[in-house]
């Protein structure tokens, strides 16, 4: 069983649905550095023995576990005997490790849904970037830009070795150059998280060269934004793919 990317509309929705059969569910919440190992350690009344058995199987699946490395946010658990099962691995990370039997709870989620984050993103790319910050569901601040670099030369000989250089010169101007933007954009403002997009194999070096982000790591997601192109089309919409659950339905 995949994991499914929902938008927070979605989810909204979902969870609204749920509350239409409240009854007989175990609800568990569990904090990243407590998924699964929390739930592995529960040990409710004997009525819920089958259930509980039931869930640990399902959340100890690879791809839940895989999921759950990659978003890094803990995981809020839905679980009927007979009816609704889900597995949510929200955008944030929840906050406490919580068990609920009988009644639905979603508090915890919600919370975490409801809160007004300030997040940093770059986008980049090799020769563009887009950096913006979101307060809630609004662009409150973006700057977008170029850098030239050269394209690879491919003739060979001493040619092939200048321009190789030129080249590397080139993208070391061109990270410097954001990793200065993103210090000019951010360092004012007390940000919950800042994610990542564009071309994955910039994000190494440019950490490297940012002392901002060096500084800031903990609070860099493990996630990275999936967009073609870093510009301020993507910028727009980047928050939407940074609010998707992944969510697991049996």
């Amino acid at each position: 069983m995949e994991g499914k990317a929902i938008t927070k509309r979605k989810l909204y929705s979902l969870l609204a649905e749920l509350k239409t059969s409240p009854e007989d569910y175990i609800t568990l919440h569990m904090k990243p550095s407590s998924f699964p190992y929390y739930m592995n350690e529960l040990s409710p009344e004997p009525k819920y023995n089958m259930c509980i058995a039931e869930i640990k199987e399902w959340a100890n699946t690879k791809a839940v576990i895989q999921g759950a490395k990659k978003y890094k946010t803990g995981a809020a658990i839905f679980w009927q005997e007979n009816g609704n099962k889900h597995i949510v691995l929200p955008p944030f990370p929840i906050s406490e490790n919580n068990v609920s039997l009988g009644e639905l709870d979603t508090s915890l989620l919600y919370g975490m849904l409801n809160k007004e984050y300030v997040i940093g993103v770059v986008l980049v790319a090799w020769g563009s970037y887009a950096i913006g910050i979101f307060h809630g569901n609004n662009l409150v601040e973006s700057k977008t830009g170029t850098g030239y670099i050269h394209k690879e030369h491919k003739k060979g000989g001493r040619s092939q070795k200048r321009f190789a250089r030129r080249t590397e010169e080139q993208k070391k101007n061109f990270l410097r150059k954001v990793s200065n933007r993103i210090e000019e954009r951010f360092r004012s403002r007390a940000l919950d998280y800042i994610f990542f997009g564009g071309n994955r194999l910039i994000s190494k070096p440019l950490l490297k060269e940012c002392k901002y982000l060096e500084l800031q790591n903990a609070k860099i997601s493990a996630r990275l934004v999936n967009v073609k192109h870093a510009n301020k089309e993507a910028l727009d919409h980047s928050l939407e793919e940074i609010t998707k659950s992944l969510l697991f339905t049996w």
